[in-house]
């Protein structure tokens, strides 16, 4: 049997504080704001959880750093590069500490001051199959006095090869870690605020990790008293063949970027937003509201050159767009969630790469899972036997593995409240999967359940071709700062919007201790050619509506980029 109990061991940062020492304690700063940020505390905290746990911890300090700089050797991980990154200010009353379950589980937690807390404690879910602690989310909201943590999934790389003939790795990334970690980040975040009365247990994730806060609930429905999940990735065992499957016929019928046309699903994405926004009729904002509408103008099109004229496509590749789009409107057989369909406007979330230039032969991400994850390496992806092969190997993997989440416990075994949200661009877990998940749920019957869309963003964030439309998207989700690459915004610090009002997680924070349930939120777009905090502006928002109402222009006597043109009916 595999215990959890084993050798631990930690790093600690002063933030922005990584350059390994195992002599020099870490000097508190600014009076006692650090005095807890001690090897001596926390191995005393640890040894008061489990006396197996008696690891010598190594402590981190430095220079700050950034993904040019970080080498790849970090001291905190274990010889591996991690994917996400925060730029660290100089926050010297925050404290860092990695803590090593086992040889392969690993969490962090950001912890402020005493002095500062907020009495909140924020978990932070995960993205895809990689295994990284989540620091730039948990740093984002510790400025904030959050005490945030995040696991690594129970690796520390990238891709999926880790996961090949190990199914104890996959069933650590798919719930264990989690359900592992959670009570020792607890029994840690108490010792280090000893005497002071915490608030509440919070979560926050998108796509993995809205599934990873779904399926944490199976394990135990008394880990959180509230949750913001965006997207979450719950039907693993139908998703990813489903996306093998778009990858094939992008292939199959080139419509996929190369050499000679390196950006055929960029001109189609734009071309679909133009025309779509024609439709709205009112505006020229490239924000697709009316998405219906939008399908039908362009379904069963692929020979009308008149509507295709200036895309430089041929009917090939518009039949292969136009089926990725048809073909799962209809959910396949076996499936439990991405067969009920994707948006048309997701065309623009794909272009990011992806599934669009997935196949056996470059190796893409979602010929990995089949290799690694379901061990049949050299699948041969023809048009029947991919996909039914895919399908039915995925569900009985899962049979194991138990990645999949079940939107319906947030119904009848959660008790706390959730605010779910969706981007309708999404082209990674379909916006229809979503709604699925949320009527599952109990829908709008659910008073302790708020859902909310986002028109025109894509999977968590803003990327691909969506960044060039600029909806308003930012909410303050998990991963709603990282549209912006090497710049030093961090979100939502530096936009000021950290209330109710603008930010999904405060809105949670009112519903679950004031009792004060979201009906709108206020989606914000920001200037996306030029970075730092100096030069951030806001350049539109608009309501984002709690379903079933709608964002409706009802002003056209003021700026459609303002929200005063807008409501939610």
């Amino acid at each position: 049997m595999r215990t959890f109990f084993g050798s631990t061991s930690m790093a600690f940062l002063g933030l922005g504080h990584l350059v390994a020492s195992s002599t020099v304690p870490l000097q508190p700063r600014q009076g006692n704001a650090l005095q807890n940020c001690t090897t001596g505390f926390f191995d005393t905290a640890i040894g008061s959880i489990n006396t197996e746990l008696k690891r010598t911890a190594k402590l981190a300090r430095g220079s700050p750093y950034t993904p040019a700089t970080e080498p790849s050797n970090d001291p905190l991980y274990g010889g591996q590069a991690v994917l996400y990154y925060a730029q660290f200010l100089d926050a010297p009353d925050i404290c860092g500490v990695r803590i090593n379950v086992t040889d392969n589980i690993a969490f962090e937690l950001y912890l402020p001051s005493r002095t500062k807390w907020n009495r909140r404690f924020l978990t932070i879910g995960n993205g895809g199959f990689d295994g990284n602690t989540s620091r730039y989310d948990m740093f984002s909201r510790a400025v904030h006095n959050w005490a945030t943590m995040s696991t690594n999934t129970g690796h520390d790389v990238s891709g999926l090869a880790w996961a090949q003939n190990q199914k104890d790795l996959q069933i650590d990334w798919a719930w264990r870690v989690m359900n592992v970690s959670l009570p020792y980040a607890k029994a840690i975040v108490k010792a280090y605020y000893e005497g002071v009365p915490k608030r509440a247990d919070y979560y926050s994730g998108c796509s993995t990790g809205g599934r990873q806060g779904i399926r944490q609930i199976e394990a135990d429905p008394t880990s959180f008293d509230a949750m913001l999940i965006g997207s979450p990735a719950w039907g693993v065992k139908s998703a990813m063949p489903i996306l093998s499957r778009i990858g094939w016929l992008a292939e199959t019928y080139g419509f996929q970027n190369t050499p000679t046309d390196p950006d055929v699903t960029v001109r189609v994405a734009a071309h679909v937003f133009n025309k779509c926004n024609e439709l709205d009729g009112s505006t020229t904002d490239l924000v697709i509201r009316d998405i219906p509408k939008c399908y039908d103008l362009f379904r069963n099109s692929s020979t009308n050159e008149a509507l295709w004229n200036g895309t430089n496509t041929s009917i090939s590749q518009r039949r292969a767009f136009l089926t990725i789009i048809e073909e799962f409107k209809t959910p396949p057989e076996n499936t439990t969630y991405a067969g009920d369909g994707f948006d048309i406007t997701s065309i623009a979330d794909m272009t990011v790469g992806g599934f669009l230039q997935d196949s056996v032969q470059n190796g893409g991400f979602t010929q990995q899972f089949a290799q690694y994850f379901l061990n049949k390496p050299g699948l041969v992806w023809d048009n029947d036997v991919h996909g039914k092969w895919l399908l039915g190997n995925a569900s009985d993997g899962d049979n194991d593995v138990r990645a999949n989440a079940s939107p319906a416990l947030l119904n009848t075994l959660y008790k706390g409240k959730v605010i779910m949200y969706t981007g309708t661009a999404d082209g990674w877990v379909s916006s229809h999967g979503t709604r699925r998940a949320f009527d599952l749920a109990g829908g709008t019957s659910n008073d302790r359940l708020a859902y909310f869309e986002i028109p025109s963003m894509s999977h968590c964030v803003l990327l691909g071709s969506a960044l060039a439309y600029n909806p308003p998207w930012y909410i303050g989700g998990t991963g709603l700062g990282l549209v912006y690459p090497n710049s030093v915004i961090y979100m939502p610090n530096n936009t000021r919007l950290v209330d109710p009002k603008h930010d999904a997680l405060m809105a949670l924070v009112d519903w679950h201790e004031g009792n004060n349930a979201p009906e709108r939120l206020t989606a914000t777009a920001f200037n996306v050619t030029s970075f730092g905090p100096s030069t951030l502006q806001i350049v539109k928002q608009r309501p984002i509506c709690r379903a079933p109402k709608v964002q409706t222009l009802v002003r056209m006597d003021v700026d459609v980029n303002t929200e005063a043109a807008w409501d939610c009916r």
